[in-house]
């Protein structure tokens, strides 16, 4: 992965034709603001249909700032819903960072006295 896809982890979906989802802060701040709530509040098992249209136009703005809710809306359906949200899945797995490996420290109980 080059240095430009790891500052720009977007995912591939195919809608009215091939977009790229990508979770960046100015999406965060598009869904924010038209949703009226922070993507970081959300609870995915009450994700309302208005929201999931929200989030995902907001993850296409970086290509066309010209899309609308409503176009993006008309191209998701029952049958490629579940499509969708798996890449959007992916798109936030991409968005954040890797886990660091954690560092070994000893606790201070178990630390050697010296006298």
């Amino acid at each position: 992965m080059s240095d430009i896809d790891k500052l720009n982890p977007a995912v591939t979906i195919v809608l009215d034709k091939e977009r790229r989802l990508l979770l960046n802060l100015n999406a965060m701040a598009a869904f924010e603001k038209a949703a009226g709530k922070s993507l970081f509040a959300l609870n995915t098992e009450q994700l309302s249909a208005t929201d999931l249209r929200s989030l995902i136009w907001a993850c296409l703005l970086h290509e066309d700032r010209k899309l609308t809710e409503e176009m993006v809306g008309e191209w998701i359906t029952p049958a490629n819903m579940a499509e969708i949200a798996a890449r959007l899945t992916q798109a936030f797995t991409a968005a954040m960072p890797a886990a660091k490996e954690e560092t070994k420290t000893t606790p201070l109980a178990e630390t050697p006295q010296t006298q």
